[in-house]
């Protein structure tokens, strides 16, 4: 009787592991809102464009799974690292085929990639990703024809040499614009690159019709093992959201983003797979402190005690959105816990009677990006400032003025998002706060820059993280120069038999994993 049970166990257990493996094989039907017209992550900086990085090229290093924690990739190892924090050896794995099936990645294709991004002459949207190496600056003006920190060891090994100690420099090598090109393919395909990407990915590119689909075919070349699983994705062009939804409730699509009205009726159908997955962004209302009124600490205060964020993050995007306490988002080295951050809670009583101290200061403005009308958060926003007694307009601006004048720190308040590009709290609050920064903040605190300045430097991990959490401390609650509102997280739904979807922290959805029983 124990034999029985025994053999009926295994049984049971074999079968549940072959129906849990992944199975070889099918085609996944995806979809784009647009057709960004290039496959360059160089060039185009969109999710849309960074999603399909991760399928036709490869980095040095990735994120492991759905983890912040990073893992080689293209390299044989994770790359060692000087005790000074400025220098970086690196090894490629070998025998890695490009695309073609003969072109051999090596040390000189990394090279050729970042001289490419770094060229004056190129159209490198992101020199961010690489010009904290040394000679950078002097590449990136022309001054200089070759990468001084950049060392070739052999057609394998290499070493790149930072102008200082930069903790989070590794993390810049994960994001998609940094994907290693092949010097021979990207010369010979000329203005042809963009359009016809050659790379080391789980993928390779079979056929784009523009403004219809984009389809991608199995790499017979890739140097991972069994993967990918999917012998080809197929991503069609549906601009409409509406028509995105009807088209994967009919079975014509594997995958869709969850309208937020739609999450509760799909989630309770039990027909599909909903995919929940905190992002690393922030929204925010920044207030510029160079503005003649924002300057003003007083207001900054009453306006960041006005809004109502669980109401304001429930009526714009319901269960998408968690009220932020903290402009660095929850889970990144350095953040503060979820709930536990800096920023000030609603309290509007409080905020009339700072109105009430600031006498008769008129109307204030803010602006906003694009749109002939206003914004339903701004509606919101500006309604709950009125309740405590100020008086915000808010100015609808195009785009490219909007730009122009975020560069030029111009724009006297506005609100916004921002997505980060890596999870280092540098990534918010270095952009935003720190010398220079093009954001529009008008942040002045020089002793607070300099915090930001050591910050960046520092090599010991916990020093660093109680670094950036008091900085933040002083921007947030002292300072007052932004108020965080809300966090978003993804809502995805996928068919029943689609699996091993990854939808990253980082805003792209891995889909080296998936598979269709």
């Amino acid at each position: 009787m124990k034999r029985v049970l025994l053999v009926a166990v295994l049984v049971f257990a074999a079968v549940m592991l072959f129906a849990q493996a992944p199975k070889r094989g099918g085609t996944l039907y995806d979809y784009f809102t647009t057709d960004r017209m290039t496959f360059d992550a160089q060039e185009d900086t969109t999710l849309q464009t960074y999603a399909l990085a991760r399928l036709l090229f490869s980095t040095l290093v990735r994120y492991k799974g759905e983890t912040l924690e990073l893992e080689p990739e293209l390299l044989a190892k994770m790359p060692e690292i000087s005790e000074d924090g400025r220098v970086y050896t690196f090894e490629l794995k070998k025998n890695i085929k490009f695309h073609d099936g003969k072109t051999e990645l090596t040390s000189d294709d990394v090279k050729f990639t970042i001289e490419r991004m770094l060229s004056p002459k190129g159209r490198g949207a992101s020199k961010w990703l690489f010009d904290v190496i040394l000679g950078a600056e002097e590449f990136i003006k022309g001054e200089s024809t070759s990468l001084e920190g950049f060392k070739k060891i052999d057609d394998y090994k290499f070493q790149i040499i930072l102008k200082e100690a930069y903790a989070p420099f590794l993390y810049h090598l994960a994001v998609p614009g940094a994907s290693i090109y092949s010097e021979k393919l990207v010369k010979a395909a000329g203005d042809n690159w963009k359009l016809n990407p050659v790379g080391t990915g789980p993928f390779k590119l079979k056929r784009h019709i523009p403004n219809t689909e984009i389809v991608l075919e199995r790499n017979p070349y890739y140097f991972e093992k069994d993967l990918p699983y999917l012998d080809g994705i197929v991503f069609r062009i549906v601009p409409d959201s509406t028509t995105a939804l009807m088209e994967f409730e009919a079975g014509t699509l594997d995958v869709v983003t969850i309208p937020v009205l739609e999450y509760d009726r799909l989630k309770k159908s039990g027909k599909y797979n909903i995919i929940e997955k905190e992002a690393l962004n922030t929204y925010y209302f920044l207030m510029n402190m160079s503005d003649p009124k924002w300057s003003n600490p007083i207001l900054r205060k009453a306006m960041a005690l006005a809004i109502n964020k669980e109401e304001l993050a429930e009526a714009v995007f319901g269960p998408r959105a968690t009220v932020a306490t903290s402009f660095v988002t929850p889970g990144i080295p350095g953040s503060y816990p979820l709930g536990e951050g800096p920023a000030y809670e609603y309290n509007p009583e409080e905020a009339k009677k700072l109105v009430a101290q600031l006498g008769n200061i008129g109307k204030v403005t803010a602006w906003q990006w694009g749109g002939d009308t206003l914004s339903q958060p701004n509606i919101i926003i500006q309604a709950m400032a009125k309740e405590v007694g100020i008086d915000l307009e808010i100015i609808p601006i195009e785009r490219a003025a909007f730009r122009q004048a975020r560069r030029e720190g111009k724009i006297p308040a506005n609100y916004g998002n921002w997505w980060a590009d890596i999870p280092d709290p540098d990534n918010y609050i270095g952009v935003f706060f720190g010398e220079g920064n093009q954001m529009s903040s008008g942040y002045n605190n020089k002793e607070v820059q300099e915090m930001i300045k050591k910050a960046r430097v520092e090599v010991d991990p916990e020093k660093r993280a109680q670094m950036y959490r008091e900085i933040e401390y002083k921007i947030i609650r002292e300072d007052i120069a932004v108020i965080p509102l809300f966090h978003l997280k993804y809502l995805l739904a996928t068919q029943k038999n689609v699996h091993g979807i990854i939808a990253h922290p980082t805003g792209i959805t891995v889909y080296l994993y998936a598979y269709k029983e």
